[in-house]
């Protein structure tokens, strides 16, 4: 039998019990104590020092980034260069779990939805929209992914897809083929001007994730703050927008450039066919007015379509400001203009022709040719490069030296374009010094000749070229900038600039003249020129042969009061298809200074004949024509019936008079009556009415395939014959 047996405690251990109890207890009460506090201060509304309403209320706000549009770039007529568009990259989704969804109000299949089903089919059709084989296509249709694209040797095939791609295979209405839409760049003109106009990239912004768009080269670079715009926000409090904290987006401006249309076009095409019959290596042309400064024409070859990123990268310096080169002849004018200006021009003194040796090293005329004993006179229309650099002699270097400088030479013509060339000298040595004067060992670039020869063209008035005519808010209208004639300094005196001029008519007049083949006598207008043939260096020696040549012409037109200055160089060409490279040049000069000078409608008489366009939106076809032939524009109209829902050229505006405004409404397009008009205006209407135009020769509408008033639609063709105005 068990005892019950009596336990005696622990002293020690129920002492430590206690305190431990205790000390638990305590700090109990304090964290009680501590929350009752936290809660006391919480329902005050503060914490650490931050408003407790403030954050409760970020922490339910939802941020929206508004994208602002950027602004089009437009020439000046209003024909528009550069504008918005949405592009589509394309996928294919090879999941077999993702089903084809209908829509519950029709019935029908998504289009896109589900999986693609038939490979065979879905390759086929693809083939025959993006720049990819069906075979290609089929390969990538075949892996094992979730979704695939169609990248090929020659880049994304699927990628930036234009709205017309996207329609069609919409259309196809194939299972799992789907697009993601996002903002990009158009360019309706295609290769026009393109190197001027330039283009843009497009990046994701880090912090919203959207597809941003900025400025590459060309206006689109260096305006790309006042194209860019600014995003708005939308701030939200749940699904409330709270106004006060929210910011309006500010939608870019647009950019109107002085080219003028028609001219711009006639270049273009000549230069086309200047570049495919020379095969050369490149070419550069510009027509600028001698009085403004206005560029209303300028081209380069090789060009590119802004619209195909895909062109090489080695295409995007611009020759206009970019490409200094070593000018040749065309620099004696200003080396004429300096020896005049100081009195060391003594036309009339004599020098043997042929070859000159400075300290040890030749100058030689063309090719080395001896011509005998010429008059500096004769020396200037021939282009004697002895007689130069005998001038140079006599100016001495320092004296020549400070000319350069006075036309502004080696320095930027801060013309609006970003990373102009301000060239290059090499000026050390008498050889060198002298080898400027005929212009080699100097690097110059086409904006700088311009710009000193306007000096020659204005009684000694140097002007700056620009392009950009005016920057307009397209929300008000109001212009936020005007471009404008900026004088840049006075080289020279007047009576000196207008001997010059009567020195270069000797260049076109004289049989012996380098520039006959540019006369316009025939045509009713006496002009000055200079020609030049620059060696091309290479390694630091001089290539030999007229093959390894820069060709060039500047032209001051009329010669009295010139109204224009034209430049073209063309740089090694491999192929001389008329008895001199001047005739050859001549068929891009000759046609564009005719129309530019004949032309009631140049861009050099604005300043008289612009006019606000009305706004007809909204008139009948009938009212909005007779308003805007009220106002002085021609009309040409895409539909029949009802009311204007759309006018080509923006209301409010200032534009030339006599431009064609297309009017949009609804029904049937008839063809207008298109003679006389230019080739600009005959694209303009086809783009707009959607039918094909073809053409043949230069100038302006003399002939149409189709009569006037006949039903065209978008698969209609029609043939327009041009011809040049006497």
């Amino acid at each position: 039998m068990k005892k019950n047996v009596r336990r005696i405690p622990n002293k020690r251990v129920t002492q430590n019990a206690k305190i431990f109890g205790g000390v638990l207890l305590g700090a109990m009460i304090l964290v009680t104590l501590g929350l009752g506090v936290r809660l006391f201060i919480i329902a005050g509304g503060s914490v650490d020092g931050h408003n407790l309403n403030d954050a409760t209320r970020q922490a339910f706000m939802a941020k929206q980034i508004v994208p602002a549009n950027r602004g089009k770039i437009y020439d000046a007529t209003g024909q528009v260069l550069a504008e918005n568009t949405t592009v589509y990259d394309l996928y294919a989704v090879l999941d077999t779990k993702v089903l084809r969804v209908k829509d519950p109000k029709t019935g029908k299949y998504v289009s896109g939805s589900g999986h693609v089903e038939d490979k065979n089919l879905t390759a086929e059709k693809l083939s025959q929209v993006i720049a990819m084989s069906k075979s290609e296509i089929l390969k990538r249709l075949e892996k094992k992914a979730y979704q695939v694209e169609f990248i090929s040797t020659k880049g994304q095939a699927s990628k930036n897809l234009s709205i017309a791609q996207y329609q069609k295979i919409q259309a196809m209405n194939l299972p799992g083929i789907n697009f993601t839409p996002h903002a990009a760049r158009s360019y309706p003109e295609d290769s026009t001007a393109s190197h001027l106009i330039g283009m843009t990239k497009s990046n994701e912004d880090p912090k919203t994730g959207q597809m941003i768009q900025s400025g590459l080269m060309g206006i689109e670079a260096s305006e790309n703050s006042l194209l860019s715009g600014k995003n708005g926000i939308k701030n939200y409090d749940g699904q409330t927008e709270n106004v006060q904290d929210s910011k309006t987006v500010q939608n870019g401006n647009d950019v109107y450039l002085t080219l003028d249309g028609d001219l711009q076009n006639t270049l273009e095409t000549r230069m086309d066919d200047l570049f495919s019959s020379t095969k050369a290596v490149s070419a550069v042309g510009v027509l600028m007015e001698a009085k403004t400064g206005r560029i209303v024409a300028a081209t380069q070859r090789p060009n590119f379509n802004a619209n195909d990123q895909n062109d090489a990268p080695q295409l995007w310096t611009n020759l206009l400001d970019q490409g200094a080169f070593e000018p040749g002849s065309t620099m004696k004018g200003i080396t004429l203009s300096a020896a005049i200006d100081t009195g060391e021009w003594r036309p009339n003194d004599t020098y043997q022709s042929g070859t000159l040796l400075i300290d040890g090293k030749k100058v030689v005329d063309a090719f080395g040719q001896n011509q005998g004993i010429l008059t500096y006179r004769e020396g200037f229309w021939r282009s004697s490069n002895v007689a130069f650099a005998k001038t140079e002699q006599a100016l001495g270097a320092t004296t020549w030296r400070k000319y350069l400088e006075k036309f502004h030479f080696l320095q930027s013509t801060h013309s609006g374009l970003n990373n102009e060339a301000s060239g290059s000298m090499s000026f050390d040595y008498p050889i060198d010094q002298a080898n400027t004067a005929y212009g080699q060992g100097i690097s110059v670039t086409p904006l700088q000749m311009l710009q000193a020869y306007s000096a020659i063209a204005n009684d000694g008035q140097e002007i700056k070229p620009y392009f950009v005519d005016k920057v307009v808010n397209p929300a008000t209208g109001a212009v936020i900038e005007q471009g404008k004639t900026t004088d840049v300094a006075r080289p020279i005196k007047a009576s000196t600039a207008q001997q010059v001029r009567k020195y270069m008519i000797d260049v076109v007049n004289q049989k012996t003249g380098t520039a006959r083949e540019f006369d316009l006598r025939k045509f009713g207008y006496q002009i000055a020129a200079k020609t030049g043939t620059a060696q091309v260096s290479q390694g630091g020696q001089y290539l030999q042969g007229l093959n390894n040549a820069i060709h060039s012409v500047m032209v001051l037109a009329p010669e009295k009061n010139p109204k224009y200055i034209f430049y073209l160089a063309l740089k090694q060409p491999k192929v001389f298809p008329d008895p001199t490279i001047q005739t050859t040049m001549n068929k891009v000069f000759q046609p564009l200074m005719l129309q530019a000078l004949n032309s009631s409608d140049s861009a050099v008489k604005s300043k008289t004949t612009k006019q606000t366009v009305p706004n007809v939106v909204g008139q009948s076809i009938q009212e909005a024509t007779a308003t805007l032939e009220q106002a002085g524009f021609r009309t040409a109209v895409v539909g029949s019936d009802g009311q204007v829902t759309s006018q080509s050229l923006l209301p409010d505006q200032k534009s030339l008079t006599n431009q064609l405004v297309i009017l949009k409404a609804k029904g049937n397009t008839h063809l207008p009556d298109m003679t006389d008009w230019s080739l600009t205006d005959a694209q303009a209407f086809a783009h707009a009415a959607g039918f094909k135009l073809t053409w043949t020769g230069s100038g302006y509408v003399a002939g149409q395939s189709l009569r006037k008033d006949q039903l065209v639609v978008d698969t209609s063709q029609v043939a327009i014959t041009l011809k040049e105005k006497n």
